[in-house]
């Protein structure tokens, strides 16, 4: 089995990593089986940074490769714009197994590889791709026949792991983009709704996402707290809510936790493979706030602190307690949530839901050491 992962002038060096060193590592432990080059058409490149990188191939044409990986990077726009590097990575038109990650879907789009399949790519370059006859998608990890693409570096960590697993195991590549293949994550996104004669919600969870988010609950500070959990626990999150606002918080507070509960508990499945239990820790300015959970399948919720005033942002501080009750009932998790000490409400809210987006952040992570077995002695969560 050979391997070429592409190196040029401006390539990310965590992409190129992302994808190499799951690699390397296969070829180490199956020597003789596994032949990972690093390939270019020049003796050297530099990266995003200007670091020196020598190709253990410096060749002038990629035939007779069985896999072609492609890092993104700035440079692959300037890339773009170089005939004899494109007409180079043409050479790999023959290549059975093609994974990618973010900017390089425009490297191998411009050698006329990927046209007509749908392509995981960042949106700034939707645009472009579609010119050049790809279809782009907005998951973040697509599997189209022989090509695997991944949108971000979160998404080529699953990948790369997954294709590195295979070949160690001896699978053939063409199985891997398989639809029925175990072995591959798909996208963890779902859309979970809670109509009742009070409320209609709707939320669209990515657990795989950047941090990208709309929400609107008609709660102006529930919606920045919302927004501290999905940018720094990386999911994109949708939530729209219409509720009874004229009668009070409450209800649509309420609401939200256990629609947001239920997409957890969904998107997470039957949990194998999670990293399962984490703890995050946050100031903000005077505030101190932690929040540990345990994705264990048994709801449970400690919440402990004091609040300054009895409300904060027009919501009275006591639903606090409530959303995180009702978010661990539906997500089916052990959760503790902690104000250890500040002055301003403000504070010590924003310190809790950025500690709550941290934790899950961490909680929900695929470790791949686990690989598809559940973290649990009894065999199931």
């Amino acid at each position: 089995m050979k391997v070429a992962v592409i190196l040029y002038d401006g390539f990310s060096s965590l992409e190129f990593s992302t994808l190499y060193e799951p690699l390397a590592r296969a070829a180490w432990n199956a020597p003789g089986l596994l032949q990972c080059d690093l390939c270019s058409p020049y003796s050297e490149v530099f990266d995003a940074y200007g670091l020196h990188y020598y190709p253990t191939r410096m060749t002038s044409s990629l035939q007779g490769y069985d896999l072609l990986c492609v890092p993104g990077g700035p440079g692959a726009s300037k890339q773009v714009e170089n005939p004899s590097f494109l007409s180079w990575l043409a050479t790999a038109r023959d290549t059975p197994q093609i994974l990618l990650i973010g900017h390089g879907a425009l490297l191998l789009a411009a050698a006329g590889l990927l046209k007509g399949h749908e392509i995981a790519s960042p949106p700034e370059v939707e645009a472009r791709l579609s010119s050049l006859g790809v279809h782009p998608s907005p998951q973040p990890l697509v599997l189209d026949g022989p090509v695997l693409s991944a949108s971000d570096i979160r998404a080529a960590l699953d990948l790369a792991q997954a294709v590195a697993r295979s070949l160690i195991q001896g699978m053939p590549l063409r199985s891997i983009s398989g639809a029925s293949d175990a072995t591959l994550p798909q996208p963890r996104l779902v859309t979970t709704e809670r109509k009742t004669a009070e409320t209609n919600i709707t939320v669209r969870l990515n657990l795989d996402g950047c941090g990208k988010h709309q929400i609107q609950t008609g709660l102006p500070f529930l919606d920045h707290m919302l927004t501290q959990v999905a940018v720094h626990g990386l999911f994109d999150l949708q939530v729209d809510a219409q509720g009874d606002l004229q009668i009070d918080a409450h209800h649509t507070l309420e609401d939200v936790a256990l629609t947001l509960g239920l997409a957890f508990q969904q998107a997470l499945g039957d949990r194998a493979g999670i990293v399962r239990m984490a703890s995050a820790e946050v100031p903000m300015d005077d505030s101190l706030a932690r929040v540990t959970v345990d994705f264990s399948g048994r709801p449970y919720c400690v919440f402990q602190g004091n609040w300054t005033l009895p409300s904060v942002g027009g919501i009275p501080n006591t639903l606090f307690v409530h959303f995180f009750e009702s978010l661990a009932q539906n997500a089916r998790c052990n959760l503790h949530a902690i104000i250890q000490y500040g002055n301003d409400d403000h504070h010590k809210a924003e310190a809790l839901f950025k500690a709550l987006g941290r934790a899950f952040c961490t909680a929900t992570r695929l470790d791949p050491r686990r690989g598809s077995f559940i973290p649990s002695s009894k065999g199931v969560l």
